[in-house]
């Protein structure tokens, strides 16, 4: 059965801590071998980093696909001219519903490997009357993973996802939905005062329980058990929407990370 995993947030990942105390042991913690290998064979060789993107100059086409069911005035996400430490914004424009996406190029990610994804997301212009998902997704939709949040219902397959939407709330609240197992919507606990012109560090973990958990700011918000199916490969999603007839859904992305155990902790780590 695979280790547990703890409900803080991670130095790296949440790896077993077997592997640490194994190393320790074989080289001892005044080694000044210790360090080095602990650093460089677990982070670069035990490690996957499936997203880096600081978004400085032109956002890459290589690894990142935009789209979305535009409105009028709308912009895909780009590269923001002159933006300290670089940051990528996406406009849906002013019609009702209209969205704006953006997605990995490629899905190389599996729950059954403790991926983490960390991002810096907030909103220029108005917070009223706008979703925003932020998370894992195994393929695109323009009208976004999430249908309905109240209930919740699902236009996704497979994706756990950090979301905001006026037409139900103004929580950010954690929504997960896999192939096997029914949606569930985790209202974010203690939460925050979701404001304008305010970075706010989203941070989404998750396993081969299928549990997700997710952190604002670094404080721990909520859990959920029924995540995606742990071997479907999903990409990192973003998406923006305008609830009403005004451009208000704005969203701002200074900078995307993600890692994920290169070993897998269930199934045939060659083929899954």
């Amino acid at each position: 059965m695979a280790e547990p995993m703890v409900a803080n947030a991670p130095d790296r990942n949440y790896w077993p801590l077997t592997r640490q105390r194994g190393l320790r042991r074989r080289y001892g913690p005044d080694n000044p071998l210790t360090p080095l290998i602990e650093a460089g064979g677990l982070l670069f060789s035990d490690v996957c980093v499936f997203a880096n993107d600081d978004f400085i100059g032109t956002l890459n086409l290589d690894e990142w696909t935009t789209g979305g069911d535009a409105g009028t005035g709308a912009a895909a996400f780009v590269a923001v001219a002159g933006a300290p430490n670089g940051k990528i914004r996406g406009d849906p424009g002013t019609d009702d519903n209209a969205s704006t996406t953006l997605i990995g190029d490629v899905e190389v990610v599996t729950t059954n490997r403790r991926p983490v994804l960390i991002g810096r997301i907030g909103t220029n212009t108005a917070v009223a009357n706008s979703k925003f998902e932020f998370g894992l997704i195994d393929a695109a939709n323009n009208a976004g993973a999430v249908l309905v949040k109240a209930t919740p219902t699902s236009n996704g397959a497979d994706y756990a996802m950090i979301v905001r939407d006026t037409d139900d709330s103004t929580s950010v609240d954690l929504v997960c939905d896999g192939t096997t197992d029914a949606i569930q919507k985790v209202t974010s606990s203690p939460g925050i005062t979701f404001a304008t012109q305010t970075w706010y560090d989203m941070m989404l973990a998750c396993n081969e329980q299928k549990e997700a958990r997710f952190y604002i700011d670094g404080v721990f918000q909520g859990r959920a058990v029924r995540g995606p199916d742990v071997t479907t490969t999903l990409a990192v999603w973003l998406y923006t929407e305008t609830r009403d007839d005004a451009d208000t859904a704005e969203l701002d992305v200074d900078f995307v990370r993600g890692w994920q155990e290169r070993v897998p902790f269930s199934g045939n780590a060659f083929t899954t």
